[in-house]
């Protein structure tokens, strides 16, 4: 190793528990030698500083570490500047002390960073990691059995080099995406011309903050690789926040502060703009929330706030219990359903309805926006083009499969489509098409070929649903699972580039069979998502843009 590390890793720790030693000996076991290890102690009370300062004799110079003034407890902002201050390395990574580097992990991070001109930060995704329990004699827990590890969703296609202040834009649309530290690589001169982390944020959020600082200045690249383990744990900072409902979108919680902090942040350095607007639809659950709440209404919110869906319909078949001969059906029972037309002849004040599953797809539409831009190919219109993606689309394609629509810049079948460029479009938006067309793997292959490379591909397709009533009824072959839509999309793009994710419970399968109207339900009953009623399957696919995948 050169006397100046290439990377420095800064690890801080505040009584970490027993997966100190692991954290740092993923660290050391790195493929890429040259670093350094900077070990921030925040004020620990147990027999961590111990463990540190064994390290530090046995690698001197490798790994070091730093304390605080008095051994004091500052947050974990103030330890990960304190850490970054001493660092001596050109790139800085983070890696909390109870989660994991594959060895190949940093190599690969900047290898990739090298290989992107103009981008000064690597952001990717980690495995969140529960099947560590299983991991080795003793680990797993009694009577439980380990869930399965679960990839964080891509905000961009892998190897796209993303412009600020775009990956924020797409964390405001939808939380998932966000960068874990753990995945996080960046020029030691970026971290420090931003400011750092935030002091005022010691615990929850306060990684957000710093990646907010910095995707709103500097451009960054997107890592695919899964070598990032976001260990899951009782008693992890995320599982504590999330127990005192820190996440949820209240007044006071960590949430709110940190999107009250974004706000003024965004006001400072953007001023009026799309990023604002998205920072206060962020905001607007929380100003409703501020609002007088009724006492009852307030009760029933605590409820649902604290008590977990499992517990609180264990508790209403107590008291209201479903025995067989007792259920009122009502106007539901009928061998005729209300509806044929999936609910769009069930309106009010003779707007035509709109049916429950077109909820969900808009909502996947509106969370995934951002993909919906350069040249987009859309099927039948363009409407949703136009719609969400606004000034983003450079030229809208239509596609259908007869001629005579006026709108169609392609007419073609998706199975065996020559007439479609290869590599063309950065965007295809189908939605409710693919179990219209009888050799799907054919039509998966088409839809891969067309996108341009760092392209997505934004698509839906019905599972629990009615067959239509129309001219579509004599081709509609398939309703999908989502384990079907991973395997066969998987196959095609590749498994680490496919997200898929369904909506749906058993009361909107029902009222999507009876073709109801969604305004005939409740939003809340609407939102909430049951996996094993799946009323709508959505994929988001990329096509990789260079070696990140």
């Amino acid at each position: 190793m050169s006397t100046v590390p290439l990377v420095s890793v800064v690890m801080i720790f505040h009584d970490p528990g027993p997966y100190f030693a692991a954290a740092i000996e993923s660290v050391l076991d790195q493929t890429l030698a040259d670093l350094e290890l900077v070990l921030v102690d925040d004020g620990s009370s147990d027999t961590s500083p111990q463990t540190a300062r064994s390290y530090v004799e046995r690698h001197p110079g490798r790994v070091r570490l730093v304390e605080h003034a008095g051994r004091a407890n500052l947050g974990m902002s103030a330890s990960r500047n304190a850490g970054a201050a001493a660092a001596r390395g050109e790139l800085l990574a983070f890696l909390d002390a109870d989660d994991v580097w594959d060895p190949g992990h940093l190599e690969a991070e900047v290898a990739l960073l090298a290989a992107s001109p103009g981008a000064d930060m690597v952001c990717g995704r980690a495995l969140l990691w529960h099947s560590w329990r299983s991991a080795g004699p003793g680990t797993q827990l009694r009577g439980q059995v380990p869930s399965a590890d679960v990839p964080t969703p891509l905000p961009f296609a892998p190897g796209t080099v993303v412009a600020p202040p775009r990956l924020l834009a797409a964390v405001l649309r939808r939380p998932e995406v966000r960068t874990p530290i753990c995945s996080l690589l960046v020029r030691t001169e970026a971290f420090r011309a931003v400011g750092g982390s935030e002091p005022e944020f010691r615990g929850m959020f306060e990684d957000q903050v710093l990646l907010a600082k910095l995707q709103l200045r500097y451009a960054a690249v997107v890592s695919g690789g899964l070598t990032a383990r976001y260990r899951r744990h009782a008693a992890s900072a995320t599982s504590a926040g999330a127990a005192a409902g820190d996440y949820e979108l209240r007044p006071g919680t960590a949430r709110a502060r940190f999107l009250r902090w974004l706000q003024r942040r965004v006001a400072d350095e953007c001023g009026p703009g799309e990023l604002a607007d998205a920072v206060a639809a962020a905001l607007a659950p929380v100003e409703a929330a501020a609002l007088p709440v009724p006492p009852a209404v307030r009760a029933r919110q605590v409820v649902r706030q604290r008590v977990p869906a499992p517990v609180r319909e264990q508790a209403r078949r107590v008291v209201r219990p479903r025995r067989p001969g007792l259920v009122r059906l009502g106007s539901l029972r009928s061998t005729e359903p209300l509806s044929r037309w999936f609910g769009y002849d069930r309106g009010r004040a003779g707007a035509p309805g709109q049916p429950v599953d077109r909820v969900y797809i808009e909502r996947f539409l509106e969370e995934s926006a951002l993909d919906v831009r350069g040249r987009v190919l859309e099927v039948g219109d363009s409407s949703y083009t136009r719609r969400f993606g606004g000034e983003r689309v450079q030229r809208a394609d239509v596609l259908h499969v007869e001629a005579g629509n006026p709108e169609a810049t392609f007419v073609a079948d998706l199975t065996d489509a020559p007439e479609l460029p290869t590599g063309a479009f950065d965007c295809v938006v189908l939605t409710q098409t693919l179990h219209l067309i009888y050799d799907m793997r054919a039509a998966v292959r088409t839809l891969h070929r067309v996108l341009a490379p760092g392209g997505t591909l934004l698509l839906t397709v019905p599972g629990i649903t009615p067959l239509a009533a129309d001219r579509w009824a004599q081709d509609w072959c398939w309703s999908l699972t989502p384990l079907a839509a991973r395997r066969l999309f998987g196959d095609e793009f590749g498994p680490g580039l496919v997200e898929v994710r369904s909506w749906g419970n058993v009361l909107t399968a029902v009222a999507g069979i009876e073709g109801m109207a969604a305004s005939e339900l409740r939003p809340e009953q609407i939102d909430h998502v049951d996996p094993q009623y799946p009323v709508i399957v959505g994929v988001r696919a990329f096509k990789a843009a260079g070696p990140a995948a």
